[in-house]
């Protein structure tokens, strides 16, 4: 009877396709708003004390990648169905190949340094943040009042250990620092550490020898590809707004001879003023990734 009633919960829910065999949530801003406002509905008095805060908090810009004491309401004060509610909501906030990544450096933190809040109550036409966040991962959903600005993020991915969950953005950096000369990367030097604005530093991809900067559209893409088609496409708008991908800058520092895993111990970033795609080789088989980006004016 526990089966079939879990079943016909998850089958009913938005946003659910069938792949296969199995049946698979599928990421968008109308199943994430749905998801938050059962989860939060869901809280008891004691757990909303934890986890609301006001809409504008400092807390919802945080970014801190170590397994730390945070503020926050933890999962081990969670029911088992508010706990599937949180994976639910990592997963309406992300593609199939987010998710994946997402769920494995999620493994790595116990439920008493996993966290969740809510920045404003959630609710149809209302300001409000979801943020789930643990050791390199961070993860962040928020909606804005029509007159109001749009952000998106912060996010913070990676992990310690990572393996190889990032191989694919690694190998396509590669290849684009391969097909460089050293005056060309010496052009791309600029801030390295992880979160730091690009500014006005590096080279504007429009502006790189045209095999790099395929390269270039191609990384960044596949960072992208972490996210829900609706979380993708808002950052793409922001994007836009700002004179739209080829107007990004590009910053490499350190040895992109050789992967992380092999020794390699290198940076890079796309961005500028306002928007930021990073990796930072914190050590080998340590890495710390960030998307965040801010409308101008």
């Amino acid at each position: 009877m526990r089966t079939l009633a879990a079943f016909v919960s998850f089958v009913v829910f938005p946003a659910l396709t069938l792949t296969g065999s199995a049946w698979l949530f599928q990421g968008n801003d109308d199943a994430a708003r749905a998801v938050a406002l059962e989860l939060f509905q869901s809280l008891d008095e004691e757990q909303k004390g934890l986890a609301l805060k006001p809409f504008e908090d400092k807390d919802r810009h945080a970014e801190v990648f170590p397994a730390a004491e945070r503020k926050g309401l933890p999962l081990d004060k969670l029911k088992p169905a508010q706990v599937a509610l949180v994976d639910k909501m990592l997963l309406a906030m992300t593609s199939e190949y987010g998710a994946g990544r997402c769920k494995e450096i999620a493994k790595q933190t116990p439920a008493n340094r996993r966290y969740v809040n809510f920045f404003g109550t959630p609710g149809a036409g209302k300001s409000f943040a979801f943020r789930i966040a643990q050791h390199h991962l961070t993860l962040v959903h928020c909606e804005f009042q029509p007159d109001m600005g749009r952000e998106f993020g912060p996010v913070l991915l990676g992990g310690n250990p990572v393996g190889q969950l990032w191989e694919a953005e690694e190998s396509i950096l590669l290849e684009l620092a391969k097909s460089l000369d050293k005056e060309a990367l010496e052009k791309l030097k600029g801030p390295g550490g992880s979160g730091q604005a690009v500014g006005k530093a590096g080279v504007a991809l429009k502006d790189l020898p045209k095999p790099a900067a395929e390269l270039a559209r191609k990384l960044l893409a596949k960072r992208l590809e972490v996210f829900s088609a609706d979380r993708k496409s808002k950052f793409e708008s922001i994007i836009a707004a700002q004179g739209g991908v080829d107007s990004l800058r590009l910053v490499l520092n350190g040895n992109a001879t050789a992967g992380h895993l092999q020794g390699g111990n290198y940076s890079w970033k796309f961005g500028n003023d306002s928007v930021l795609v990073d990796w930072q080789t914190a050590g080998k088989n340590h890495l710390h990734l960030t998307v965040r980006a801010r409308a101008k004016g």
